[in-house]
């Protein structure tokens, strides 16, 4: 926000030398004007936007405070439309800011490659002081290119927010399914502040009401963390007694036990609450703090023979680094390494990260970020795989969450080629036109292409789904429908979808 204080500051200037010369309404109005570019520079939305509303009730003529305003609100509400703003664009283009402001409001809606043109186009009309703000802008563009570089290239998982009554507008985090009983746990601060654990099962309409487990207690945000053990169905759970320690619970009937501590051994190990316990109950791993490194991922191993356990140790060097590393996450079989950091280079805040073991050496790979659609460009949390390590959970509070924490499940599948034309009434092909296939299953996701001069198109997409396809042609949706696709495996075919729009 560099470039725009800067660009605000100076306007601010030149609007105190004005306004000696207004009449005391034309002060009031000016006065207020730049008091609301301040605030909209700052980010401040719902300061901003009470401000431009005083300057539209003194004057509503008052030039450029109307799509000031929507977009003040476009950004305190990323549910809304962005029609509005740009129906302006013919009265307000002139305006330097309208374009930047429209990069913001793509950008947080996740349309990368839209945010890409418009902060473009922004720097393009823009008479820049200094180089300082030119490089601003343009960090800020090459951010949004890195994030339409993940976007443009999807890992093969496709993810589905959880519905109500598993999601509402509270936090939900934590969760962990039980196949078996086909049953999900998780932790929700819904009713209250603090968390408690709640359980919910799968029928044939859905997942039933959560009902909250009273034995279990209360949580913080922070303490909020439980792992199911499946070996002997144990529920394991992390309280700041003693300094932190483990405790775990058995299920009993619709309800589970009371509590009990795992091992008095562990209470002294430096055992923080975003911990993973092994199906052998060997082995833990743990994110603590670190007063110069923030967040490191240690681990600890109970030795067969006394029963103790080991001095906690760094998990790997490959693994922590001088940012945040958090919630561990060990497969089954003890070769895949899943864990969250927010070191750079990734799509958001908190991003998920894979490091595979080396049997020989036993080291573990440089870690990869696990893309797109899994990360996003807000923050992901506490990701566990079900037993068939192809699916599982995680939580996010990403765009279009229902409250700050959302559930989300994710599955492995396998794409297949799409190819076809784009022709209009006529039967003449059209160029240039972008076709974006979205999954039912989450439609902030999307595969695309655009289409050549000879109105062809090819792109990738998931083998069994139901798409809702967009055509877009000057960056505006121009045709709407439905495609199905139904490979459930086997040898890959190529389909063949041809579209006709008037």
């Amino acid at each position: 926000m560099k470039i725009l204080l800067q660009f605000a500051r100076s306007t601010v200037l030149i609007a105190i030398i004005l306004l000696s010369s207004f009449s005391a309404q034309a002060q009031k109005e000016a006065k207020r004007y730049y008091e609301a570019d301040e605030a909209l520079s700052a980010e401040n939305y719902s300061e901003a936007l009470t401000l431009f509303q005083e300057v539209s009730a003194i004057n509503p003529k008052f030039e450029g405070t109307e799509y000031k305003q929507i977009a003040c609100e476009l950004m305190m509400d990323p549910e809304k439309s962005p029609d509005p703003y740009l129906a302006l664009e013919g009265s307000y283009n002139k305006d330097e800011y309208y374009f930047y402001w429209q990069g913001k409001i793509y950008l947080q809606r996740y349309l990368f490659e839209d945010a890409v043109v418009a902060f473009r186009r922004f720097r393009e009309q823009s008479e820049f002081n200094g180089n300082t703000q030119d490089q601003n802008i343009q960090e800020l563009m090459a951010q949004t290119s890195h994030l339409l570089k993940f976007f443009d290239n999807p890992d093969d998982f496709e993810i589905h927010q959880l519905e109500s009554p598993v999601n509402t507008n509270a936090n939900e985090l934590t969760p962990v399914y039980s196949k078996e009983n086909q049953e999900l746990l998780f932790a929700s601060n819904k009713g209250g502040q603090d968390y408690k654990i709640y359980y919910s099962k799968k029928d044939g309409s859905g997942w039933t009401p959560p009902k909250v487990i009273p034995t279990l207690g209360s949580f913080t945000e922070s303490t909020a963390n439980v792992e199911v053990v499946n070996e002997d169905g144990k529920l394991f759970l992390f309280r700041e007694d003693n300094g932190g320690d483990l405790y775990y619970s058995h299920p009993k009937g619709d309800n589970w036990t009371s509590p009990i501590e795992f091992d008095s051994k562990v209470s002294n190990n430096q055992l923080a609450s975003h911990f993973f316990i092994n199906e052998h109950e060997d082995r833990i791993i743990f994110a603590t703090e670190n007063k110069t490194t923030g967040l490191d991922i240690y681990e600890s191993f109970r030795d067969p023979e006394n029963g103790k356990w080991s001095k906690p140790a760094p998990f790997s060097i490959a693994i922590n680094t001088e940012f945040n590393e958090d919630s561990p996450y060990l497969s089954l079989d003890e070769k895949s390494f899943y864990f969250v950091s927010d070191r750079p280079g990734g799509v958001g805040g908190y991003d998920i990260y894979l490091s595979k073991l080396d049997e020989v050496n036993y080291s573990w790979s440089e870690p990869t970020n696990l893309g797109w659609p899994i990360n996003s460009p807000d923050d992901e949390f506490h990701f566990k795989m079900n037993a068939d390590q192809a699916s599982g959970y995680f939580v996010s509070d990403r765009l279009h969450t229902k409250g700050g924490y959302d559930i989300y499940f994710f599955w492995k599948v396998e794409k297949v080629k799409i190819t076809g034309r784009l022709t209009n009434a006529q039967g003449n092909p059209v160029s240039n036109a972008q076709i974006r296939f979205r999954p039912s299953q989450y439609s902030d996701e999307y595969f695309h292409s655009t289409t050549n001069s000879n109105g062809q198109y090819t792109t990738e997409i998931f083998s069994n789904e139901i798409f809702n396809v967009e055509i877009l042609s000057g960056g505006k949706v121009i045709f709407n429908d439905k495609f199905e696709v139904h490979d459930t495996g086997g040898e890959k075919v190529t389909h063949f979808k041809d579209f006709r729009i008037n």
